[in-house]
């Protein structure tokens, strides 16, 4: 049971936080990672461009949160 909720949960992982950090993966690169149809795949340039995604999401729940004081 733990190993089928790891994997869904990885999926779901990837689902979300690889289409956030896919743009900003792209343009840090110049274009050359993440490679064509990688999406789901475990390859480390696709396991960073989720977690860039994750660090984008994490950032922009903390803003919405007010938690950056900017005074």
């Amino acid at each position: 049971m733990s190993e089928l909720l790891g994997v869904l949960a990885d999926f779901v992982f990837q689902a979300i936080c690889f289409p956030i950090g896919w743009p900003l993966m792209k343009a840090l690169t110049l274009g050359k990672y993440p490679a064509k149809g990688s999406w789901f795949s475990e390859s480390p340039s696709a396991q960073w461009t989720s977690a860039i995604g994750l660090a984008v999401l994490v950032i922009a729940m903390m803003a919405a949160m007010k938690q950056f004081v900017l005074a």
